[in-house]
């Protein structure tokens, strides 16, 4: 089959599309991505051996002139996508605006149409092409509900897979200059980081005793100047960017933010985790994600709000030296994990 994949925005619907992709492309189907010209996908699709169609769609956030000037982008890329689109036969969407001229082009010509959803609260473009797609593939139970379509089938993220199949590396941290035989908390939140959260843990850095080892990858927008106001020490090392796959595996705790691809991650290590949602994110969908991870005992949560040095502090030591509740949270995180996911994702398409 000609498959068209239509992915971009951040990493959470880029690298879950590149995992299914790739996994397509080893049964002999032909792939080509589609994506925003001027975002992360434009660089990262290339350089994972995908061809990539640029479109200039604008996002559909802001006032309503941006509104309007976004819906004529849409529009004027639903036009090129059914030129381009010719010769295909499926076409797959992962969610963000990226996916909605792509997939009503695809639909207008009567090629099969997936989607896939991410996050346990269901975007406005997935939510706008629910009923207009031959199926619909969810990460969580909530999506069920969420969908009018009644071929919703919940899955998972295929993003598990890389996570179930890598192996720990026992020189990971003495590579970053730590110690294997001593508890670990890693901190990551987001290739660009938080302004709000890095202010916190500038302070959180200050209150550490030295029981356990903290890697800090404190992103892109952070990570010079942090350097600037974090001392390390034999005990805390900090980072512009990590494999956080790979680093998670040889750690014990993890706090980050409740993004769907990191929790999947989580899910299919079975990571204890502090999560702390992004309250900046559309419809609140990472507060909707931890929650998700909260209610079956497999994470504890931090909302921003009630975040502080000393809140953050007390939550991470009250886990770390707690055996008991580090082997709870992984049991009940390894639970969410749908170990199957992409065979059976990969299936279901070629089953259309």
């Amino acid at each position: 089959m000609k498959i068209a994949i239509a992915a971009g925005g951040t990493g959470g619907h880029i690298y879950p599309a590149l995992t299914l992709a790739k996994a397509l492309k080893e049964r002999g189907h032909s792939i080509v991505f589609f994506g925003s010209s001027d975002r992360m996908e434009k660089d990262v699709v290339p350089e994972n051996g995908f061809e990539f169609i640029p479109l200039n769609v604008l996002s559909t956030q802001g006032n309503i002139i941006h509104k309007v000037v976004s819906l004529f982008s849409i529009i004027k890329s639903y036009f090129y996508c059914k030129k381009m689109l010719k010769g295909y036969d499926l076409a797959i969407g992962f969610g963000n605006y990226i996916s909605i001229p792509v997939i009503l082009a695809a639909n207008k010509m009567k090629l099969k149409t997936v989607l896939h959803e991410q996050n346990s609260f269901v975007g406005k473009a997935n939510k706008f092409l629910d009923e207009k797609v031959d199926l619909i593939v969810g990460s969580y139970e909530e999506n069920k509900q969420q969908f009018k379509n009644p071929n919703t089938l919940i899955l998972g993220n295929p993003q598990s897979y890389r996570a179930l199949h890598i192996e720990k590396d026992d020189n990971t941290l003495l590579n970053m200059g730590l110690k294997n035989n001593i508890k670990t908390v890693v901190i990551f939140m987001g290739s660009l980081g938080s302004e709000t959260v890095n202010k916190v843990l500038i302070d959180y850095f200050k209150l550490l005793d030295n029981s356990y080892q903290v890697i800090y990858a404190a992103g892109k927008n952070y990570y010079y100047e942090d350097k600037k106001q974090i001392s390390e020490t034999d005990y805390l090392k900090l980072f512009e960017r990590i494999d956080g796959i790979k680093v998670m595996k040889s750690c014990d705790l993890l706090v980050s933010r409740a993004g769907a691809t990191t929790l999947c991650e989580i899910a299919s290590l079975g990571m204890p985790s502090i999560l702390i949602p992004s309250p900046y994110v559309p419809n609140n969908h990472q507060f909707f994600n931890a929650k998700a991870f909260v209610d079956k005992d497999a994470a504890i949560m931090i909302e921003e709000k009630d975040l502080s040095p000393i809140k953050l502090k007390e939550t991470i030591d009250s886990i770390i030296n707690d055996d008991k509740i580090l082997a709870k949270l992984k049991t009940n995180a390894r639970k969410l994990s749908n170990d199957k996911v992409l065979d059976e994702m990969v299936k279901e398409i070629e089953g259309l």
